[in-house]
């Protein structure tokens, strides 16, 4: 099923606080992802410290993981929008597996080490997927 989680939404509470009890349980599934990713966005787009780190930064990250839809973030003029399927010439491509990619969205998983060890695979300029691990960083201490 294709989704679509658009710039322009309020943060939905109720969702927020099912996605981190989630995160905190280690109980995050590919199912929930794009719950996560709506969350990740209103997030993204309502906390000032976030806006502030994606000024200038205009970037598309594919994400995909082995054996799953494929789901993307992009970051346009400080505004964030996610959905599924796949993004037509993206800045970063993002490969890895389940396991990993849901212990890097849930803060279990540094993707620093990921990528060290070879689990999380970068397509693109480096430098901005530690943007993209820094955003994450930042909106995960937002949600709590």
């Amino acid at each position: 099923m294709d989704w679509k989680a658009e710039s322009g939404q309020q943060i939905d509470e109720v969702l927020r606080d099912q996605v981190l009890q989630k995160m905190e349980e280690n109980t995050l599934c590919m199912a929930d992802i794009k719950d996560y990713f709506t969350v990740f966005t209103q997030i993204a787009n309502n906390a000032e410290d976030v806006q502030d780190e994606v000024e200038g930064f205009d970037r598309s990250f594919q994400i995909n993981v082995e054996g799953k839809p494929l789901c993307w973030l992009s970051v346009r003029e400080c505004r964030f929008e996610a959905g599924s399927g796949s993004l037509p010439n993206p800045d970063i491509i993002l490969n890895m597996d389940e396991e990993v990619a849901l212990g890097v969205f849930s803060g279990s998983v540094d993707p620093t080490a990921a990528y060290m060890c070879g689990d999380l695979e970068v397509d693109g300029i480096i430098s901005d997927a530690i943007r993209f691990k820094d955003l994450l960083e930042l909106v995960q201490d937002e949600m709590d």
